[in-house]
């Protein structure tokens, strides 16, 4: 191809994607992330990667299932998560960290009776989750759901 055919190919590409609607370019992409492994390293990880999500503009939200719910527990069952390198924090101290923050955290609906305690075992902060409401923020337009 020559030089100019491929400058004008070039052109129209880039000019294709400069048509692109501009509510497109500047919603900030909202992520669901469901949380529900107890390896500590993947929690760690999943908590990593939303913050940086947030640092970058997006609109983060968290729900936990399973033994990763047990990270939002006033009184964790079982042992304490040794710290992760290179933060020096466990995944239940990040956790506490993204929801100072701000960010909508909430166990699954089955976590608490499956688990023999109430809400009020939660940290602050930290709510049952009602299953129309998830599921309608689930399938929302433009949401990511990640799951770790």
């Amino acid at each position: 191809m020559t030089r100019l055919k491929l400058a004008g190919a070039t052109m129209l590409l880039l000019g294709g994607l400069a048509v692109a609607p501009p509510a497109q370019a500047q919603d900030a992409p909202r992520i669901l992330a469901l949380v529900t492994t107890g390896e500590p390293q993947v929690q760690g990880m999943a908590f990593v990667l939303l913050n940086a999500m947030r640092a970058q503009g997006a609109t983060v939200e968290v729900m936990l299932c399973g033994p990763a719910a047990d990270l939002a527990r006033r009184e964790p069952p079982g042992p304490a998560a040794t710290p992760l390198r290179p933060m020096n924090a466990t995944p239940a101290q990040m956790l506490a960290g993204m929801v100072a923050a701000g960010v909508r955290t909430e166990v699954c609906a089955l976590y608490l009776p499956n688990a023999g305690v109430g809400p009020e075992a939660l940290v602050e902060g930290v709510r049952p989750a009602q299953p129309p409401e998830m599921a309608r923020r689930m399938t929302a337009q433009g949401t990511t759901v990640l799951p770790f």
